[in-house]
Order: structure tokens, then C-alpha cells, then sequence
């Protein structure tokens, strides 16, 4: 099975590679970790990784960026991505901005920076965990729902 993609979206170099750096050790056996300084370069990232058939799972959003802030580019993601994990992790959101982003994009979790690694990496973990069930229980269904079909032919 192919790896997931991990996308951080933050338009602080140093923070943005803090970040992939942490996420790499903590996540890079399992996931291509991928990163984009803007959310219009994030969606470029995404459309990218979609039309290889490939599948993002987290994406790991700042919210104050310059052009398109991050509770408006998690709000196109969601239009792509329902089920993906959203998470925004900003050190300077103010409560309507997470408020918008749980509302219209789906937000999984709000962080604040600086983050504790561990514990981001445990809430992380804990998130794709439940990601994998929901797609596990989407494959079942489909194949559940098929053998009734089988079943109604015959």
C-alpha cells in the first residue's frame, strides 16, 4: 500500500520547517510528508497528489498567511476532501477564525503555537487511526452492498 500524504500549509519558512522536520521523524515510515508556504500552493499540492490517484489525509494549516487565510483554504479543501483530517495550528487566530474553520472546513482539531511535539504527535496519531477505521468501514460497506447486489441477481 502507498503511503498517505501529510500536507503542512505556513508561510513561516522556519516554522513550516520545524514542523515537516517533526512530522517526518515521528510519521515518515508511514507517510510522504509535504509541505507549501500559501494555500494557494497547497491546493496546487493537492490537486497534484489527487490526479496521481494518491491519498491525503492530514493537512496541517496555519491561519494567518498572507492572501488566502487558512480558515478560508481549509474551507476548499473540505469541498475536495471531506473526510480528510484538518487541523490549524496558528499562534494568532482569534476564537471567530476557528469558529469558521470548524463550521465551513471541517476542522479536526486548533492548535496553538508554539506545540508540545508529543502531545501533537499523540493527537495526530490517534486522528489517523480513526481516519483508517472510517475508510476501513467505507471498504466494508462497498463490499457489503455488492454481495446484497450479488445476492438480488441470483
Amino acid at each position: 500500500m502507498s503511503k498517505g500524504f501529510i500536507i503542512c500549509v505556513d508561510d513561516e519558512v522556519s516554522v513550516l520547517e520545524t514542523l515537516t522536520e517533526q512530522l517526518r521523524a515521528r510519521f515518515g515510515k508511514s507517510h510522504e510528508i509535504e509541505s507549501a508556504q500559501s494555500g494557494e500552493e497547497a491546493l496546487s499540492l493537492i490537486n497534484e497528489i489527487l490526479e496521481s490517484q494518491e491519498l491525503v489525509e492530514l493537512i496541517i494549516s496555519d491561519q494567518v498567511m498572507p492572501g488566502m487565510k487558512g480558515d478560508e483554504f481549509l474551507k476548499e479543501v473540505h469541498k475536495k476532501l471531506p473526510d480528510a483530517i484538518k487541523i490549524m495550528l496558528t499562534g494568532q487566530a482569534g476564537l471567530d477564525s476557528a469558529i469558521h474553520a470548524i463550521n465551513h472546513g471541517g476542522l479536526s482539531r486548533y492548535f496553538e503555537k508554539p506545540w508540545d511535539i508529543d502531545q501533537f504527535s499523540e493527537e495526530i496519531q490517534a486522528l489517523l487511526d480513526k481516519f483508517h477505521a472510517n475508510l476501513e468501514n467505507q471498504r466494508l460497506i462497498a463490499s457489503l452492498n455488492q454481495k446484497i447486489a450479488e445476492l438480488e441477481k441470483s
